[in-house]
């Protein structure tokens, strides 16, 4: 309970960043996050959501390096972690946002949450092998979900796909020459 009530006092704190992000209000959205961060300095959210409005501003170099800095400290919660791949989705970093929960799931590998967002990072990516073993590692995790079992197999499908692909390309190059 307690803990649950510390997450409805950050929402309550981050609330007037959001609304200012929505309404396209980014110089107060700094605000608004320079505020909050004065008065709860480790509440990486709201620096989330200030590198987003420096982003936003075009204040590149500034919104990346905080950003970059959150990255190395390898958070875990759903509000930063969420904030973070809409900064990444709108630079257009998707491999970063794949890195930022892989390792995110290293440190809380039963969270079926972060699990499900890596393996879309991967569907983004392309990256066919990461997501059969997210969907897998899902599957293990929660095995009366059937959606992770197919997600798995459509997985190996994509790979077989790929692979053929590219040996019929190949195949067509070489006899070109």
């Amino acid at each position: 309970m307690a803990s649950r009530s510390h997450v409805d006092i950050n929402e309550r704190r981050l609330r007037p960043i959001y609304d200012c992000l929505d309404n396209g209000n980014n110089k107060k959205a700094i605000q608004e996050a320079d505020k909050v961060l004065k008065k709860q300095k480790d509440l990486t959210c709201a620096k989330v959501l200030k590198a987003l409005a420096l982003l936003r501003m075009g204040r590149h170099a500034e919104g990346s390096s905080l950003l970059s800095t959150i990255h190395q400290s390898e958070p875990t919660e759903e509000q930063t972690l969420n904030a973070m791949s809409i900064c990444y989705k709108e630079t257009q970093q998707y491999d970063k946002i794949a890195s930022l929960y892989d390792a995110a799931s290293k440190q809380q590998p039963n969270n079926e949450d972060i699990l499900s967002c890596l393996f879309m990072a991967h569907v983004r990516l392309g990256n066919y092998q990461q997501q059969q073993r997210t969907a897998m590692q899902l599957h293990k995790l929660r095995p009366k979900k059937n959606p992770y079992y197919f997600w798995a197999v459509m997985s190996i499908v994509m790979q077989v796909n790929m692979q053929s692909y590219f040996l019929e390309h190949y195949h067509l190059n070489i006899h070109s020459y």
